[in-house]
């Protein structure tokens, strides 16, 4: 029996090219968000989050690779159609989603190496899984579950330690964070917030009150003489907070989004790679000026472009060395085929296929603040300056408790 041999160059070539070709289609069908989730989107800025959560009532057309960014979006859409618990139902599904994500796909790994991102399980930016954690800390203070909201608070605060750089941006978060503790009674885990946040903004003035209040219940009076100085003329006296605070949470505009751009060199090298683009222009904060016996709010705000753009920033070097080598790599190979036209053509679907991942959470606000506005007067509703937003506060039970009671609203402007 004559055996006959295979694996020669022309064997070679057409295993290249089928391979290239299958990695092609992978890449096609993974490199768009499912048009479900896009539709979601323009409904959500367009018709209202209750239109968007009516597009994204089914799951299975969403791409696996596209998981996290379904989760995230979705997550955020329930929460601003005041479907807490929906909401926090689908982000407990993402924190999970996102350890597993923590394990390396060694096989995604590889094949984005000649391919594309696109190939790879979206991550998320280090600022979007912060504030996955963020969202869940209103969800559940909204639902009135403070101890599950000091949860996500640590979660949070660990992706604070791990990416510092991508994250201190957010006062936002931190000042959620430290009511997290403080609305718990820790107090010392409350006022090390509230001091490392009045240390990144710069200016203490917006958490002047809650680091004196902290400070005088914990005994650093020489503490209490150092933020006293920043309290404004209106700080609310003692016994004019019976019924504690309105706490708002307030999002204005729209999240940048990633756009793609390229940097091509002859004949066939093409580097890509991804900014984040404006959507909304210059949104002034919310202010919240002084109430009858109650004192001034604060207002502590968050723009989401600036930590978007440092975590992309600081994920700058491992974008630039993978880009490198997968260059390299697309060289070598087309260089070791050893048919000009195959070679042609594998260069031609290596440039195709070099396109960056502009892939982002999109339902983002372009601003996040926290208000916090001290209440004396039950029945009195509250206008938020600057806006056309009102809120009105429930019927308490006014016992004359010590306890300070929070009532929680979430705005979308």
């Amino acid at each position: 029996m004559r055996i006959q041999k295979t694996g020669g160059p022309r064997s070679r070539n057409f295993q290249w090219t089928c391979l290239l070709f299958c990695l092609v289609s992978a890449a096609a069908a993974s490199g768009c968000a499912s048009g479900k989730l896009n539709t979601a989107r323009q409904a959500f800025y367009n018709g209202g989050p209750t239109q968007a959560v009516g597009v994204l009532s089914e799951e299975d057309e969403v791409s696996g690779r596209n998981e996290l960014l379904y989760l995230m979006e979705k997550g955020a859409i329930l929460h601003h159609a005041g479907d807490f618990a929906g909401s926090t139902k689908v982000l407990l599904r993402a924190t999970a989603l996102m350890r597993d994500q923590d394990i390396i796909s060694a096989g995604q790994q590889t094949a984005s190496l000649v391919t594309t991102e696109w190939l790879t399980d979206y991550k998320g930016e280090y600022a979007e899984r912060l504030l996955v954690h963020t969202y869940l800390m209103m969800n559940f203070l909204l639902m009135g579950d403070h101890e599950s909201a000091l949860v996500e608070a640590k979660q949070a605060l660990e992706v604070y330690d791990a990416f510092p750089d991508a994250c201190n941006g957010d006062y936002f978060t931190r000042a959620l964070i430290a009511h997290c503790f403080e609305a718990l009674g820790e107090l010392n885990g409350a006022y090390i917030e509230y001091k490392k946040l009045a240390e990144l903004m710069g200016d203490p003035t917006p958490v002047a009150q809650r680091l004196c209040n902290l400070a005088a219940r914990l005994g650093f009076d020489d503490e209490v003489a150092r933020f006293s100085q920043y309290l404004p003329p209106s700080a609310p006296e003692k016994g004019t907070d019976k019924i504690g605070e309105a706490i708002v949470f307030y999002s204005q505009g729209r999240s940048p989004v990633k756009i793609p751009h390229d940097i091509v060199l002859p004949p066939s090298i093409r580097f890509s790679f991804a900014t984040y683009e404006n959507r909304s222009g210059y949104l002034p904060p919310p202010s919240v000026g002084p109430r009858a016996g109650g004192g001034s709010g604060a207002v502590i705000t968050t723009d989401v472009g600036d930590i978007l753009r440092s975590s992309l920033k600081e994920r700058l070097a491992q974008i630039i060395v993978k880009e490198t080598a997968r260059v390299a790599a697309k060289e070598a190979i087309s260089h070791n085929i050893d048919n000009d036209g195959v070679e042609l053509l594998v260069r031609v679907i290596f440039f195709l296929m070099e396109v960056p991942d502009t892939r982002s959470w999109q339902t983002l606000p372009a601003y996040f603040s926290l208000i916090r506005i001290p209440v004396s007067d039950p029945d009195r509703s509250i206008r938020i300056p600057g806006t056309s937003h009102t809120i009105t506060l429930p019927e308490m039970d006014q016992s004359g408790s010590d306890t300070p009671f929070y009532h929680y609203f979430t705005i979308r402007h």
